[in-house]
């Protein structure tokens, strides 16, 4: 059986194999691959990332790194997995993962940052819509945090649009009983007419009788 190689030395410096299997320098905070590669080819371009041709973490050779995009690194890695790795990966997360983040995200310095998160969103437009507004009609562009909800251009046209709700919601529909016309009204109203006109036709026809 061969020795596991736990350690290497990479232009005067000492590389440890961690618990993944990457080889990893501390006073430098790069991998043995990342080394590697920048000493062959420059620095790496932000989004990329360097990635084992042979998916072998002990193969550093040149020739068997290449420098992709950490979506498509990320994408690799995870069709190599085996079902005993996912299952275990699904395990480290609901083991330990999420209950740290869930108590993490209570925390006060979760709060902040959450806090902090969403003023940060509200400057960069993230709550930004092309809106119509329920009033007027008027296209504008403003935030809104419940898609689907009344919008409005302006106080002004906010304050006419709860008026008018106000008076609709205390107002019926009725037909005048002389003439027919449908009239609106005041739903504590005892009017009966759609007039002064027919109001008077109404109070003679009452006389009469």
């Amino acid at each position: 059986m061969l020795e596991r190689i736990t350690s290497i030395k990479y232009n005067g410096r000492k590389y440890t194999q961690k618990a993944n299997g990457y080889y990893y320098n501390c006073s430098t905070r790069k991998h043995l691959h990342q080394a590697i590669w920048i000493d062959n080819n420059g620095p790496i371009p932000e989004g990329y990332e360097i990635h084992h041709i042979d998916m072998n973490k002990e193969n550093n050779d040149i020739s068997n790194l290449a420098c992709i995009p950490i979506t498509e690194h990320h994408r690799i890695h995870k069709e190599a997995m085996t079902d005993e790795q996912r299952q275990k990966l699904r395990d480290n997360l609901n083991e330990n993962a999420r209950p740290k983040a869930i108590e993490w995200h209570k925390s006060d310095a979760g709060r902040e940052w959450h806090k902090e998160h969403i003023q940060q969103q509200h400057k960069n437009g993230a709550f930004t819509h092309n809106l119509i507004c329920t009033q007027c009609g008027k296209e504008y562009v403003g935030e809104i945090h419940k898609i689907g909800g009344n919008t409005f251009c302006s106080g002004a046209c906010k304050a006419r649009y709860l008026r008018r709700k106000r008076s609709d919601d205390r107002s019926v529909i009725m037909n005048c009983i002389i003439c027919g016309t449908e009239f609106t009204k005041s739903k504590w109203s005892s009017r009966k007419t759609c007039s002064r006109s027919c109001a008077m036709k109404l109070k003679h026809i009452n006389n009469k009788g």
